[in-house]
């Protein structure tokens, strides 16, 4: 299969699903990097700074046209990874499943550490990194499901 030559609707939505769990890495390592300039001097969060913008204009730049090349090639909205029964579009299920999973398991326990974790944070800082958490997880899982899931193939 050929990332931006798929022969198939099926290939074009597997492409779609890796193109997502990529893109959701790097918009993860974004604000990752955003929670770690709330707490580095100054002069480490104005590199912290550029780093998320590099970051913001290369999801823009790369991974949106990607999107729409692909969408737009094999028919629009019937393309999709979310609705697909191929290998990656359950991989990407599940994926989501264990990232609400969790950022549920995280919340419930930054609540019972309210005194020690949650009084010594900021809101923002706080939100942001339950979305880095979010978005590290689904696309990590990603890639481990996937993994995992495609040694069982190989044996026929």
């Amino acid at each position: 299969m050929s990332f931006l030559n798929p022969s198939s609707r099926a290939e074009a939505s597997d492409s779609l699903a890796l193109l997502t769990a990529c893109g959701t890495g790097l918009v993860a390592l974004i604000y990752a990097f955003k929670v770690a300039e709330a707490y580095a001097s100054s002069g480490l969060a104005s590199w912290l700074d550029i780093v998320q913008l590099v970051g913001g204009v290369l999801v823009l730049l790369v991974f949106l046209p990607l999107f729409y090349f692909l969408k737009t090639r094999f028919g629009g909205t019937t393309v999709s990874p979310w609705k697909s029964d191929s290998f990656f579009g359950t991989v990407l299920k599940r994926a989501g499943l264990a990232a609400f999973g969790l950022v549920l398991m995280s919340m419930i326990i930054l609540t019972t550490m309210d005194r020690l974790v949650l009084a010594n944070v900021t809101p923002e800082v706080l939100l942001d990194a339950l979305i880095a958490l979010a978005l590290i997880g689904f696309s990590a899982s990603f890639f481990l499901l996937g993994r995992d899931m495609g040694e069982g193939c190989d044996t026929a």
